[in-house]
Formats: C-alpha cells, sequence, structure tokens
C-alpha cells in the first residue's frame, strides 16, 4: 500500500506498508499531539486493519505524540537521539572536489539502496518507496552521492529544508569505506548547503545504539535536542 493520507476525527495520518511489507503499516502523526486520542487512534487501527495490516510502528514522534501512542496501547520500539547545530555558529570546513561528492540522479537509486542495506539492519532499511518518500519529505531537498577511485557509490546523504529549518535525512557510509572521512564530508557538505539556502537550525536523529554516528556528529558541532525521539509498535 502507498503512503495515502488518512483523517480521523482532528486527527490526520499518512500510512502505507513499511518497507514494501504487506502486513506492517507505517504511520505518520500530521496534526499535533492533542488530535491524537484513543477515539482518532482506535479508527485509524480499524482503517488499517481493513487494509489488511497486522501491525503498525510510528515515525519517530517527541515526547507528547508518544504519550498519547502510549495510552493507546503501543509500546516502545526504538529510542533514538535527535541533535541540533545551529548554523550561525561556525561550520566545518567545506568539502573539495576531491572528495567526490555530487548530485545523485535517480540513475543512482540503485547503487545507493545497495549500500543501504548493507549498511542498516533488516528493520530500518530503505526500499525504492522509503528513499523517495526521504526525498519528497520536505518542500526543497537534495540527494548526493559519494564514489570511490572506479566511480561505484560507497556512501549517500538525503537532505532537506523547510523555512529555517534544515534536516539531514538520511547518511550512509558503505561498510568497507567507512573511517576514511567520507561521512563527515558528507554532513559538512549538507550544513554549507543548508546555511547558503537561508536554514538556521540542522536537525538529524540517530539510533541510541549507533555510537559512532553520534560522535561524528557531535564533532562536526551537533549537540543533544532536549528530548530523544521514540518509534512505537502496536499489534492491531
Amino acid at each position: 500500500m502507498a503512503p495515502i493520507p488518512l483523517t480521523v476525527g482532528r486527527a490526520r495520518v499518512r500510512a502505507g506498508s513499511w518497507r514494501g511489507r504487506d502486513d506492517l503499516a507505517y504511520l505518520v502523526p500530521l496534526t499535533g499531539a492533542a488530535t491524537l486520542t484513543t477515539a482518532t487512534l482506535a479508527g485509524i487501527r480499524d482503517r488499517l486493519r481493513e487494509n489488511g495490516f497486522r501491525e503498525v510502528v510510528t515515525a519517530a514522534v517527541g515526547p507528547s505524540e508518544r504519550d498519547m501512542f502510549t495510552a493507546d496501547g503501543f509500546t516502545d520500539h526504538e529510542q533514538l537521539h535527535l541533535l541540533r547545530h545551529d548554523l550561525r555558529t561556525h561550520l566545518p570546513p567545506e568539502p573539495t572536489k576531491s572528495d567526490a561528492i555530487r548530485r545523485g540522479t535517480r540513475r543512482d537509486h540503485a547503487a545507493v539502496l545497495a549500500v543501504d542495506r548493507a549498511t542498516f539492519d533488516e528493520f530500518w532499511q530503505l526500499d525504492d518507496e522509503g528513499l523517495r518518500e526521504a526525498i519528497d519529505a520536505t518542500p526543497v531537498s537534495r540527494l548526493r552521492v559519494i564514489r570511490n577511485d572506479g566511480g561505484t557509490v560507497i556512501g549517500y546523504s538525503v537532505s532537506g529544508r523547510a523555512g529555517e529549518h534544515g534536516y539531514l535525512q538520511r547518511l550512509t557510509v558503505a561498510p568497507s569505506a567507512q573511517g576514511g572521512g567520507r561521512g563527515a564530508a558528507l554532513v559538512s557538505d549538507t550544513l554549507h548547503w543548508l546555511r547558503r539556502r537561508g536554514a538556521t537550525v540542522a536537525w538529524v536523529n540517530t539510533q541510541e545504539a549507533n555510537a559512532s554516528a553520534l560522535r561524528l556528529y557531535e564533532r562536526l558541532g551537533f549537540e543533544p535536542a532536549a528530548h530523544q525521539l521514540t518509534v512505537l509498535h502496536r499489534y492491531l
């Protein structure tokens, strides 16, 4: 099921299949926490069951939304670190042409997804639909790829901007290419692009277990936000 908007009462969400699975739904709240009442969530769950889903996971949500989902029987699936970077402060050096970072196109999607599968656990791996959704999540976005000397894509980033807020939606470097500064180059490339486009703050999240990513972001000027994000799960 491709992502579609659902409205129940005052609650609006976007719902679709998680990574192409017919039994697992992915739920993205589009309205505030106050609209996610037990009644509206029950109605949303009914709609998901009608479409054949047996389980549902949420997007990463903040504490207020987490409380509403928990009251409806959802349980924590995973905690994520949320970090912010004040783009009005000093940025790390901008990558040079020698870093081989280039604009990504649709022709690169297959190679990008291959890197993604080699890097992330199965639950977090993107499929083609998930990659398109990450790229389309903000009004302005871009896909960047980094290649080795042979021209093979070995890393990529998806970043976007909405008003003064910038987002590093996805960052991946193939395991065989990690440790050479390519991840840092992609992050720095994103930060400079966001500042040129008028963003004043950049946001990124990462899994609690991904200590290397957390160290990278903090080394490049990101700081922990006031709260964490949570992905929640519920059987239908």
